[in-house]
């Protein structure tokens, strides 16, 4: 219908010209990034805007994000419906659509547009709108395809006679809006005429409107024309702005979810469980939820964060090199620049240079001379220096305890060049240093966070009061780094330390070297350490509320914390699959159970235990029946084998030999009294496995006609009979009773056209001629191929005494 009007409009006003496709890659795995609220398209002329519309849209199929188009009513622009084909193959905008002051242009079509979503809107008297189409010199907007506005209203305003949307049936697209218009011209223009519509409903004469929920019955949502009764049907609950088929994988459009064309409430998980090995394994499916699209990874400035695709990271994480939001280890990473020549200035306290920064990007010089008495607390956040620290000339002080929490100090080519001469200075003359600590008055230096010198080495003198410091040689990268240390007083005598009493911890591993008194302060512990803390043994530990428990890591010296979903602390480890018993859930795995906050995919929720699903399941499942069943079964298979009478038997990997498979699709018939209705629940797994004719062992439809070379029981002229094999000793007994039955059905028929009597003998072939004679059993006979009534039927009873019946 719609090719035979528009060849009639192109014959009879060569003014109508079909819309082309434009020249442009099809944009269909990842969604455009579109205008941001209350902006539009830029550029200062028709033509810029244009073209800067083609440059960000052409072959998208998504726009995240809003479409704004704002032209010039003084632009001489000669529009044509080709100036906006750069929109040709858009289906979906999440946020709204608005075009304003568009200059005069016959139509402007969005030929494939399926779905407003609304997730912004325009603000307006009547509530939020998520079409506006205003002060505008528009012949027709057309949106034939445009099935759905999930969230605002529909308003035209001032479109200069642009009444063709008049024509549309809009309870059937808006959800939660209304229509509002106001404009001269329409309220007296004559009705569109849309009669040659079978929605009877309209964009102009050349567009029809296709109804896909006022039409519906009770219940749905949204619904589509079955192709065989013409009938209308529910669309998955999945689905949004209709669809041409009742299964999740035949929507227009994904309500939460599209996975590759199938829509879904929720991507393919990181990890699912594999019976068989009995552990959660890596998913090959993975996919991460961006918009409304399953991704594969994250694209454009998009972030990787649990599953998702976000534009920064929520608090407390920060991102990787690899595009992945990473919890951060304490206050979020935050770059600084380093000091110059002149060191660390006052300034740079009170302008807020380093709060809250864990990076310096260079390097770092402290000195009286800069600082005086300043308060320089704000440098406890930094974690790692990217050039050296230089401590010196330090006598307002005798403690520092600023860089306690300084992990890593050096890089490449942001070491300092010293030449200090000195017989503990290995090797002399100039070399490469990354930490200076030298003519201070401190008594202590806490740098217990203090794991690497990554580059470089480091010099330490002119310290004579300096007790509690630790062993910078355990911390180079490299061990051959330049170490230089004064003869007399890189540091005071060890000896006069204890005697003031300045001595390590009973647990650290040296009574001399540390960075403070605390048992937070070691340099290394004696026996174990826990996030900081040295103490003789893990069970000293007082654990926090909530605390899971704690391992004791022999191997390393460490004690860790029992892992999350642990209850009741935890043994040989402390991972998941080492707890005494679960927090939530658990799974059987070869090596016991495993703790989980909830059941992966591949098991259902049991009670506290994570039960595999069926084998045949291949979606996951919410119970333990082994077929599609959306609240005790399979969530999704990929083949089912369903009985004679339609119901389904179970999920398999692929159809059985005495079955023949079908795959569903809108535009077939459904044997077996099967309907859509009853097949929409497979959730888009649409291969049934349906049985054969029960005389087939194999075949290829459900006709007789359709059997395979291999028969049930036996073949007699290339077709499947239905005789079974009988044994030799019974064979004579049937040869009898079938004479027997042959002569009795003769003298029937004789002394019945002797009488002048009808007889209707009704035939049909049993499945055991010699079981049912044998065993006495009523036997009907019907000559194969014979579609009439023949006039007599014969009833054995169990005297074996031939009755007449009339029928």
């Amino acid at each position: 219908m719609f090719g035979s009007l528009c060849l009639l409009a192109l014959l009879l006003a060569p003014c109508c010209v079909a819309l082309s496709a434009p020249n442009c890659p099809v944009i269909s795995d990842t969604a455009c990034r579109g205008n941001a609220d209350n902006t539009f398209v830029q550029g200062s002329s028709t033509s810029e805007v244009l073209a800067q519309l083609a440059a960000r849209f052409c072959g998208c199929t998504r726009i995240s994000g809003n479409l704004a188009i704002q032209l010039s009513l003084q632009d001489v622009a000669n529009l044509t419906e080709d100036s906006f084909a750069s929109l040709y193959h858009l289906r979906e905008i999440s946020g709204y659509l608005h075009l304003s002051n568009i200059p005069a242009v016959t139509s402007i079509t969005l030929p494939n547009l399926r779905i407003i979503r609304g997730q912004t809107t325009l603000s307006s008297t009547n509530g939020p709108v998520s079409l506006l189409v205003e002060n505008s010199r528009i012949g027709a907007l057309n949106l034939p395809n445009l099935t759905e506005i999930s969230n605002g209203g529909a308003t035209f305003v001032s479109t200069n006679g642009m009444c063709g949307f008049l024509g549309v049936n809009w309870a059937d697209i808006l959800t939660s809006g209304q229509l509002d218009y106001f404009m001269s011209g329409c309220s007296n223009a004559p009705n569109m005429d849309c009669s040659s519509c079978p929605s009877v409903h309209c964009w102009s004469p050349l567009y029809c409107q296709t109804l896909t929920k006022t039409v519906c019955p009770q219940g749905c949502g949204r619904c589509f024309r079955s192709p065989g009764d013409g009938s209308y049907q529910c669309c998955s609950d999945l689905c949004a702005a209709g669809c041409y088929g009742s299964t999740n994988d035949q929507c227009y459009a994904c309500s939460i979810l599209n996975n590759n064309g199938s829509c879904v409430t929720q991507c393919p998980p990181a990890q699912v469980y594999d019976p068989v090995l009995f552990k959660l394994v890596n998913n090959p499916n993975y996919r991460l939820a961006s918009g409304g699209l399953c991704v594969q990874q994250c694209t454009g400035n998009l972030l990787e964060y649990a599953g998702t695709c976000v534009t920064s990271c929520p608090v407390g994480y920060t991102s990787n090199n690899g595009g992945k939001c990473v919890a951060c280890s304490g206050v979020c990473p935050r770059v600084c620049a380093g000091t110059d020549i002149n060191g660390v200035q006052v300034a740079d306290f009170t302008g807020g240079k380093f709060n809250n920064c864990t990076i310096v990007n260079g390097s770092l010089i402290i000195s009286d001379v800069a600082l005086g008495s300043t308060n320089l607390e704000v440098l406890s956040t930094i974690q790692e220096i990217q050039g050296y620290l230089r401590i010196e000339a330090v006598t307002t002080w005798t403690s520092f305890p600023y860089l306690r929490n300084l992990k890593k100090i050096g890089f490449p080519g942001g070491a300092v060049n010293l030449s200090i001469s000195g017989s503990l200075c290995k090797p002399g003359g100039p070399q490469m240093y990354s930490l200076v600590l030298r003519n201070t008055t401190l008594q202590s230096i806490d740098l217990s966070s203090l794991e690497l010198i990554q580059y470089g080495g480091y010099v330490q003198g002119g310290n004579p009061q300096l007790c509690y410091v630790g062993n910078f040689t355990r911390h180079l990268a490299d061990s051959s780094s330049p170490v230089c240390l004064s003869a007399m007083n890189s540091r005071r005598d060890p000896a006069a330390c204890i005697a003031a009493g300045s001595v390590c911890h009973s647990q650290c591993i040296s009574n001399s070297s540390c960075w403070g008194p605390s048992d937070t302060q070691c340099d290394g512990c004696r026996n174990f350490v826990y996030k900081g803390r040295c103490v003789t043994q893990c069970s000293d530990v007082v654990l926090s509320p909530g605390n899971n428990g704690i391992f004791q890591n022999n191997g390393s010296g460490v004690c860790e914390d029992c892992d999350s979903q642990c209850l009741g602390g935890c043994v040989n480890g402390a991972g998941p699959d080492h707890c005494v018993s679960c927090r939530l859930f658990s799974i059987a795995t070869q090596s016991g159970q495993l703790c989980v906050a909830s059941c992966p995919l591949g098991t259902y929720t049991n009670g506290a235990m994570c039960t595999p699903c069926y084998h045949g399941c291949t979606g996951g499942c919410a119970g333990p029946l082994p077929y599609v069943n959306l609240t005790n079964g399979c969530l999704k298979c990929s083949h089912v084998e369903f009985s004679a009478e339609g119901k389904q038997l179970s999920c398999l990997s692929s159809c059985p030999v005495n079955t023949y498979s079908m795959h569903v699709s809108s535009s077939q018939s459904l044997p077996l009294g099967l309907s859509y209705r009853s097949v929409a629940m497979l959730q888009g797994s649409t291969t049934l496995c349906l049985p054969c004719y029960t005389l087939c062992a194999s075949c290829s439809g459900p006709e007789l006609a359709d059997c395979l070379t291999t028969c049930q029981y036996a073949s007699g002229e290339g077709v499947c009979l239905s005789d079974e094999p009988i044994n030799q000793d019974h064979f004579f007994k049937v040869a009898f009773a079938f004479s027997m039955t042959v002569m009795c059905v003769v003298v029937m028929v004789t002394l019945t056209v002797i009488m002048g009597g009808v007889v209707y003998v009704r035939v049909r072939k049993s499945k055991s001629y010699s079981r049912l004679i044998h065993e006495g059993e009523g036997l009907n006979i019907q000559e194969e191929g014979n579609t009439s009534v023949t006039p007599v039927s014969i009833i054995w009873n169990k005297n074996m005494k031939a009755e007449k019946t009339q029928q």
